[in-house]
Formats: C-alpha cells, structure tokens, sequence
C-alpha cells in the first residue's frame, strides 16, 4: 500500500511540475523605435548587444525584462495568435506596475531562419529585442 502511495504522489508531482507555464529567454540585440517631436514614429536605432533575462509566466500571468530597470508586465488578455507567410506572433495586451498599458508580442520570423524576437509596444516607442529560448 505504501509502494502505491509513493507512486501516486511522484506521479501527481511529475504532472504538476510538467503543468507549470514558464520560459526563460535571453536577449541578444536591442534596436528601439521611437516618437519625435512632432509625435511621427522615427527611425528604428542600429541594433545594439544585450544580454538580459525575459521571463514569459503563463501561471503568474506576467512578463519581466530584467534589464536595468526591471520591466515588469501584468498579462491582461491573451490574443489569437497569428500565422502569416513569413510571421508566427503571440501577442498579449498587459499593463505595467505603473498602470501602463502595453502590448507584448513574441514573434519567430520565419523569413529570416526562424529568429525569435519580442516586441514591446508603448505609445511613444517600441522596444524590439532579439532572443533565444533558454531550456533548461
């Protein structure tokens, strides 16, 4: 009886760990898209190295960008995700500590050998970050 004991309970924590929503991504390049003074979307900056964490949490409903200042992003709504020719976008509406609505989106680009990147849409700038799935 205890035999069955042990294997329902390593068969119940095998399962709820395998349940558990979580994926870890390392940047590699930053390139930001921003408003001017006259409030029309500039041109996007030369990409830039970067190595900071992105943390994409399905069963916290959060997304954080460990960059110098922490972004920390509450999920809102889960959108449909996309399939075009050349795009596969996973998109989530959020809001930011500070109440700031956000727009996150996780794009691998078919097109140019499946590139991941996340993008980050403010109202004044887009953030675009190239990344790589961290497995553990």
């Amino acid at each position: 009886m205890k035999l069955f004991k042990y294997i329902f309970l390593f068969t119940f924590l095998t399962i709820s760990l395998a349940s558990a929503q979580q994926y870890n991504f390392q940047t590699t390049k930053l390139s930001v898209l921003q408003k001017n003074k006259n409030r029309e979307w500039g041109k996007w900056s030369k990409p830039t190295d970067t190595k900071i964490i992105v943390k994409l949490d399905f069963d916290k409903d959060k997304i954080i960008i460990y960059s110098s200042q922490i972004q920390h992003y509450s999920i809102l709504e889960y959108l449909e995700k996309e399939v075009t020719d050349v795009d596969v976008i996973n998109s989530y509406l959020c809001k930011s500590l500070d109440g700031i609505p956000v727009k996150i989106s996780f794009m691998v680009r078919k097109d140019q050998n499946d590139k991941a990147q996340v993008y980050v849409y403010n109202k004044d700038f887009v953030f675009c970050y190239d990344i790589i799935e961290l497995v553990k």
